[in-house]
């Protein structure tokens, strides 16, 4: 982003720091209670004002992951994580700060509530929230296949590819888990759209495309609503992000597309294009890889691509 949009806001939101601190500790009484919650506070702010100022919020993320997972069980922790992306988010707001700042740390604020809703060990229920994610998830692809069953199938390959991919890359097998089951519900929006649309036996016209764009935020405000599915909001929001920026619905780029959302783009691309259509026939593998190699870098991350190709030519010559 642009240094000149960047830096006084960065500048306004750091004279405000204290601000926003008190401001946290307003909405978390637990931390407001506690010699650590007010310090951990205070450290949270100066962690994101430093990432305003040098535009660096994956090592913004990497403390927040590492933190969290020290501090799961600690509860004016888990209250200031809970409260300060929203102050956070307020302060930009009332600073007037560019949109696209807002946004960015929008994108920031879903990752934060990824990382801390997918820690094991917050709250001694992870395997009962797992079994209720799960059962969730369940009623979903159900409701996806009742809408249209090559909908529900390709978002069962999407998880599958989603899954092998993040495995390729080296994730947790926390992050993982969290990837494959985003894949299975990244389309969940669909069902809001028109039938006429959704279904429609041809190509789309400009108009209808516009509309089914519409899916990825839909999709975010259905998720929103239930606290254990809010982590996968940023892979449904953001799989149509691009990496050269040009996607939408928030014309992120780069790094600022969510890693998860950036894995779920390259395995609905490819799911889609093996895949046949009453208007065009299915690709060959072969030819969908050299269509992923050719929006290397402009459409999808090249490493994500790399790892694609790296698992299906392995699948090709075992």
């Amino acid at each position: 982003m642009d240094s000149s949009i960047r830096l006084p806001a960065a500048m306004r939101f750091n004279d405000r720091r204290l601000h926003v601190r008190d401001t946290i500790l307003e909405q978390a009484p637990e931390a407001r209670n506690s010699v650590f919650g007010r310090a951990f506070a205070e450290c949270f702010v100066e962690r994101v004002a430093e990432a305003l100022s040098a535009d660096a919020w994956t090592p913004f993320l990497s403390w927040v992951d590492a933190t969290y997972r020290r501090h799961a069980e600690s509860q004016p922790a888990r209250a200031v994580f809970a409260a300060a992306p929203i102050a956070v988010a307020n302060m930009l707001e009332l600073l007037e700060a560019a949109p696209a700042l807002r946004d960015e740390f929008r994108c920031v604020a879903l990752e934060i509530a990824a990382i801390t809703g997918n820690v094991a060990g917050a709250d001694g229920e992870t395997s009962g929230a797992l079994e209720e994610i799960d059962v969730a998830l369940a009623s979903i692809v159900g409701e996806l296949r009742a809408l249209d069953p090559v909908i529900a199938d390709q978002s069962q390959a999407v998880s599958a590819w989603s899954g092998r991919i993040a495995e390729k890359l080296g994730l947790s097998k926390e992050q993982t888990a969290k990837v494959t089951r985003g894949g299975l519900i990244h389309d969940i929006g669909k069902t809001t759209m028109p039938k006429e649309i959704l279904l429609a036996p041809r190509t789309l016209t400009d108009e209808e495309w516009e509309s089914m764009r519409d899916h990825a935020v839909a999709g975010e405000r259905m998720l929103v609503q239930t606290p254990l599915l809010r982590p996968f909001c940023p892979i449904v929001r953001s799989h149509h992000e691009r990496f050269d920026g040009l996607g939408y619905p928030d014309g992120l780029d780069s790094q600022r597309i969510p890693l998860p959302a950036r894995i779920t783009a390259v395995a609905d691309a490819f799911t889609a294009m093996i895949g046949a259509r009453c208007y065009r026939p299915a690709m060959a593998p072969e030819a969908a890889l050299e269509e992923l190699k050719r929006c290397k870098g402009s459409q999808f991350d090249p490493n994500v691509v790399d790892a694609m190709f790296e698992i299906v030519n392995g699948g090709m010559d075992s």
